[in-house]
């Protein structure tokens, strides 16, 4: 049996979020709905919670209407030499241009997650050998490396670890 600690759930609930503990059709729902409805959250979820999300959101026609593109060898190469971070499980990621002719994709994702969260944290995330983290709705916008211009909102699709959900256009 799984042992946690109450001090660790006290700890989450009294920084201000909320743990929801609920059979898998409930935190489905809840992500769905989370999802259709425009809201921000963040979710932590088990393999078969992720799987469902997955298999209902992640469809051929989404992938498609998103613009993502598989996410090639060679930015996997060189997110892991530049960056360090050997399994991203990144698969799909949106490639956006500036207006400066700079492209930004995964690299530079994982770039700005550096950034902005520092290494540490971005490596525990793609560690997680139990848990999806599922940003729906993220209120994060890319940054063009070289001239800091915000572009649109980017989704990211991975296998497992992590995944980013948007309302549907």
């Amino acid at each position: 049996m799984y042992k946690f600690s109450l001090d660790d759930i006290e700890s989450v609930v009294s920084g201000g979020k909320a743990v929801m503990v609920a059979e898998d059709g409930i935190v489905v729902a809840a992500v769905q709905e989370a999802i259709m409805s425009g809201r921000t959250a963040t979710f932590y979820l088990t393999r078969t919670q992720f799987t469902a999300v997955n298999s209902w959101y992640w469809t051929p026609q989404m992938i498609k209407g998103t613009g993502l593109d598989p996410v090639s060898a060679e930015e996997k190469d060189r997110i892991q030499s530049e960056l360090g971070i050997e399994e991203t499980r990144l698969s799909y990621s949106n490639r956006i241009q500036c207006q400066c002719g700079r492209m930004y994709g995964a690299f530079e994702f994982m770039q700005q997650g550096m950034k902005e969260h520092g290494r540490e944290a971005v490596q525990s995330i793609f560690k997680l050998k139990e848990v999806t983290v599922l940003r729906v709705n993220p209120r994060q916008e890319a940054v063009c490396p070289d001239c800091g211009t915000i572009l649109r909102a980017p989704h990211y699709y991975c296998y497992w670890s992590y995944g980013c959900c948007r309302q549907p256009m």
